[in-house]
């Protein structure tokens, strides 16, 4: 092992002031290399240490406000425009398909249950005159259907509360007692946090649409690393920030809530089977 230090120490003797690379000088990688290749991997480490992984930078959210509607304030009514998407070009029929897909999903996220066909037509009918897929959501969540499963004695599971706990500390900047929480059920904690996301989006698509990109991408790909296997589908499993964030860029406002709306929906009814 002597004849083995004294190998590698006059190989590199001459490269030790080389060019360092970003994680560790040249000669620490090139003699790693070396003495792996020839007693194996658990000297290399042993005599330059374990290979360097880069830094996880961490990702910071836009700032979120403190105070997200204010009923006086007029320039809540004034959002910032976004340029046409090439959804918005797709032809009508193409559109309508995408919107009966997500009105299939929005029944059973929100009540668990599939949506019967007259309801789809009719809701349909609503998006082809403009309706907003946001407000769906919220006529949905706030009619006597919506309120009978609010009503049942369903505690949250553990799963459950501590994902809301710290779902709001990330997202939304506030912390609620679990004491508190616990009093509600899925369905009241599902609509609650939903409508706080959805207000938030609002600020940020009057006050500032980057920031509603970040936000929703930071959103999507935490919720993909830590709840991936609840997400089901392979798109809403990606964990890439800078995919979520281009998505997010290239598609309508509406769609962005509305995919918020989903996945925050999925996650909640996926961990409130759980203990």
């Amino acid at each position: 092992m002597n004849k083995l230090i004294i190998i590698v120490g006059l190989s590199f003797c001459v490269s030790v002031f080389a060019q360092d690379i970003p994680l560790e000088p040249a000669w620490k990688t090139k003699g790693r290399a070396l003495v792996s290749s020839i007693v194996g991997t658990h000297w290399g480490d042993k005599f330059f240490g374990p290979v360097p992984t880069p830094p996880v930078p961490e990702v910071k959210l836009p700032p979120i406000p403190k105070q997200v509607k204010v009923s006086t304030d007029v320039g809540s009514y004034t959002k910032q425009p976004k340029s046409p998407t090439e959804y918005d070009r797709l032809p009508p029929e193409r559109r309508r398909q995408f919107d009966y897909t997500f009105l299939q999903e929005l029944f059973l996220v929100t009540r668990k249950t599939e949506a019967k066909d007259e309801d789809l037509s009719s809701w349909l009918n609503t998006l082809d005159q403009a309706g907003s897929r946001e407000g769906i959501y919220q006529a949905l969540t706030l009619d006597e259907v919506y309120a009978a499963l609010e009503n049942l004695e369903e505690k949250p599971s553990n799963r459950l509360l501590d994902f809301s706990l710290k779902f709001s500390q990330r997202f939304f900047n506030q912390t609620f007692k679990k004491e508190a929480l616990t009093q509600l059920n899925l369905y009241s904690l599902k609509r609650i946090f939903t409508e706080k996301g959805l207000d938030l989006l609002e600020y940020y698509e009057v006050h500032n649409l980057d920031h509603l990109y970040l936000w929703y991408a930071v959103f999507s790909s935490e919720l993909a690393v830590d709840y991936g296997p609840l997400l089901k589908t392979q798109i809403r499993q990606d964990s890439r920030l800078e995919y979520h964030l281009e998505w997010a860029r290239s598609m309508p406002i509406q769609h962005i809530k509305s995919e918020f709306i989903i996945k925050l929906h999925t996650v909640m009814n996926g961990l409130q089977l759980l203990e």
